[in-house]
Order: C-alpha cells, then structure tokens, then sequence
C-alpha cells in the first residue's frame, strides 16, 4: 500500500506539470493529423490503424520522459529525500518513473476522440484491445525503469528523450517494415518490449505471447539489477547529490 500512495503522489505532481500534458496532446494531435492528411488524400480514411498508431506515438511520447525524471528530481534537490524512505531505493525509483507511461494512456481516448470527429475508422474497439493497450503500457513501464535507470548518473539525461523515442519506435514496427528486412526486424519482437503488443495492436493479428513475455522478462531482469548497482555506487560515492 505504501508504494501506491507514493506512485499516486509522485502522479499528482506529474499531472501538475503542464509540459507532461501538453507533450502527450501535441504527440498524439500531431501525428494523428498527419496520418488523417494522407488518408484522405488516398481515400483510406477507413483505416482502423490510424488512431490506434496516434495513441501508440502519444503514450511512448509521454513514456520516453521517464528519461529526465530522475535528472530534473536531483536538479530540484529532492532526489535524495525520495530515495531515502522506509521503501526500498529500488521501490521508490519505480514509483517515481510509473507516472510517465501512466500519463501516457490519455493518448488512446484523446486518439480515439479525433477519430469519431474526422470520421476515421474506429469501430475496433473492445475489450481484447483494452487488454492489448494494457500489454503495450506494461511493456513502456518496464521499458521506462531500464532506460531511465541507465541515465541516472548523467546531468544529461533529459538530452537524450528525443534519441530514444524515434529509432525504437521504429525498430518496433509502427510505421511497418521495409518488405526486404522484415525477417531480421521481425526479430525486434523477442528485444524490445513494446514490439510485439504493437504489432498485435495495429494489425488484429494474436499477441505472440512467447515474444512478449521474454522481452518483459529480459529488460525487466537487466533493469532490475542495473537499478540496485548504480543506486548503490551512487550513494557509496555521493554522484549527483543522491547521498
């Protein structure tokens, strides 16, 4: 219960932010206009896709912030005070990074919205793709704790959102696969979480479990133990003031 209420504060405050707001409007507005340009100038405005690929962006879009949190907490000087709780150090990263890919979901209504107003094919929404955006989510959380975790001892890190959150989108799939590399990139799947939710998401196709569970298993182990080595060299050496 502890690590909820902590998880529902640092929400609070990242709700109060309206760059997290603004990012995931503008992310998901942007790209579904664009998508909604050249459907209708190819008269595929049916394309079920369309929305589902801007939620996609917006959600991922909001994730990738997961990259700065911990660089703009130590800015503010309160980095240290929410790692020294009666949680583990571990516990309260996790809760400190959720917020961004929690953000994130606003992205499928605000996706789906725009789609009744334009009049772009909508009409597969039920249940088995709730249950998918929920994978997809899962999979940008853990996803979050691996990179973020990465740039913690970087004053940087928020530098660096913007190089992560095109190439692996790409390497997922959104836009599709050049047809003379889908049999190499089809291997992203077992590699990158968010692959393969993605791909059941955007092509009705069965979420290929094995892919999906190994991915989260694999980022979710490495990001685990990076977490426990750097926190731990960083308050024996007091890097960044995290002592």
């Amino acid at each position: 219960m502890r690590f909820l209420r902590l998880c529902w504060f640092h929400l609070k405050l990242y709700a109060t932010d309206q760059y997290f707001l603004w990012l995931t409007i503008s992310s998901t507005v942007s790209l579904f206009l664009v998508q909604y340009v050249l459907a209708y100038t190819t008269h595929n405005l049916a394309d079920t896709s369309l929305w589902l690929r801007s939620g996609i962006f917006g959600l991922w879009s909001s994730a990738t912030t997961a990259t700065g949190c911990i660089g703009f907490q130590r800015y503010q000087g309160t980095l240290p005070y929410i790692l020294n709780n009666q949680l583990d150090d571990r516990l309260s990263l996790l809760a400190l990074i959720l917020p961004a890919s929690c953000f994130g979901l606003l992205s499928f209504p605000i996706s789906y919205f725009l789609a009744i107003i334009f009049g772009v094919g909508h009409n597969n929404f039920d249940l088995r793709m709730v249950g998918l955006i929920f994978l997809f989510w899962l999979a940008a959380y853990v996803m979050d704790v691996l990179i973020a975790v990465s740039f913690i001892l970087t004053v940087n890190a928020i530098v660096y959102e913007e190089l992560i959150l095109i190439p692996l989108l790409l390497l997922s799939g959104l836009f599709g696969y050049p047809k003379e590399l889908i049999g190499v990139l089809q291997l992203f799947q077992w590699l990158i979480p968010i692959s393969a939710p993605m791909k059941a998401i955007l092509s009705g196709n069965q979420f290929n479990f094995g892919a999906g569970i190994f991915s989260l298993l694999l980022w979710g182990i490495i990001g685990w133990k990076l977490a426990t080595v750097i926190l731990r060299k960083a308050k024996v050496s007091g890097t960044e003031g995290m002592m």
